[in-house]
């Protein structure tokens, strides 16, 4: 007697339907952060990105590999920008995926196990994140006669969105403050055709500022050495670092002002315009790699510091 095979659909699992709705919102996040993090004119790739939250919501089997491959998108999207912010930003889309993968294939001992992992990381994150974003604000502007503006990359000639927000910040506070000189202070790194310091003098300079308020520091290549050197530069200008302005990004003023600290200099910090989403995300993820290391070695960095002044002086 001959049989017919009936082929049935079975219904998604509980972990699917429970997936899919996560699916979803995950990708309808990863499309408002596109949209609202970057620059306006990329907002449509967003809408595009959100396009895609309605497949694991049809097929609800195949919501890993929908968020897998909407997350590794926009991986290379944050590549494809190049500065740094935007590079350690794709960590979080990179730790999406593995953990979507891992909830999709894994047993339960490895989910739990990811699990904790991801809770102890983000609780250290936040901790570490607390005394950065607390020392972003703006603080009340006090008066000081030396302003130190921390150098940020160069690319050939062109400042980065980060050091170009510091030097409006720098100009904005000279110009409130017409006795006060300012300190610009980088050396030259790798993709820079001048140094930090040069950039900074030229565009002080274009926007108004005497040449004789402009006080180089060009030898710099970290924080520590910025401010190192710059008080050097101030006391071989007959002045006193005791009392300080430090001009950075909102993400680096804790670590700055540390520093500073572990050097007897008291510095307000000066906070310069915030830049987008995406990128400052980043950028306060590396800040807290940062502040870590600070904690740990700050002191053999500033002997080092401390060391290689002698040396420059002596040339």
């Amino acid at each position: 007697m001959e049989q017919t095979a009936y082929h049935t659909k079975t219904a998604p699992t509980k972990g699917e339907r429970i997936g899919a709705w996560a699916g979803a919102a995950l990708i309808l996040l990863t499309a408002f952060a596109v949209a609202f993090g970057l620059h306006p004119h990329y907002r449509l790739i967003g809408v595009g990105i959100a396009v895609f939250a309605v497949v694991p919501l049809i097929w609800k089997r195949t919501w890993w590999w929908t968020c897998s491959l909407v997350l590794l998108g926009l991986v290379v999207l944050l590549w494809a920008f190049g500065p740094a912010g935007y590079r350690y930003t794709s960590l979080l889309p990179l730790l999406a995926i593995v953990l979507v993968l891992v909830f999709r294939f894994a047993g339960r001992g490895v989910k739990i196990g990811a699990s904790v992992l991801a809770a102890l990381g983000l609780a250290a994150l936040l901790l570490v994140e607390a005394p950065i974003i607390a020392a972003a604000n703006r603080e009340n502007e006090t008066e000081a006669d030396y302003v130190i503006v921390l150098g940020a990359a160069v690319y050939g000639e062109t400042p980065s969105i980060s050091l170009r927000s510091r030097m409006d910040r720098a100009v904005e506070y000279l110009a409130a403050h017409p006795s006060a000189k300012v300190v610009a202070s980088g050396g030259q790194g790798e993709g820079e055709d001048i140094s930090e310091a040069e950039c900074m003098r030229r565009y002080f300079l274009r926007n108004g500022i005497d040449e004789s308020r402009i006080l180089l520091e060009a030898h710099s290549t970290s924080t520590m050495e910025n401010l190192t050197f710059s008080r050097t530069v101030i006391e071989n200008d007959g002045g006193s670092a005791e009392h300080v302005a430090v001009v950075s990004s909102g993400y680096h003023l804790y670590r700055a002002k540390a520093m500073a600290a572990s050097l007897g200099m008291q510095a307000v910090g000066l906070a310069g315009a915030d830049g987008y989403p995406l990128y400052m995300t980043g950028m306060y993820i590396r800040e807290a790699l940062g502040v870590v290391k600070l904690w740990l070695f700050g002191t053999w960095e500033r002997e080092a510091c401390l060391s290689s002044v002698y040396a420059i002086a002596a040339r």
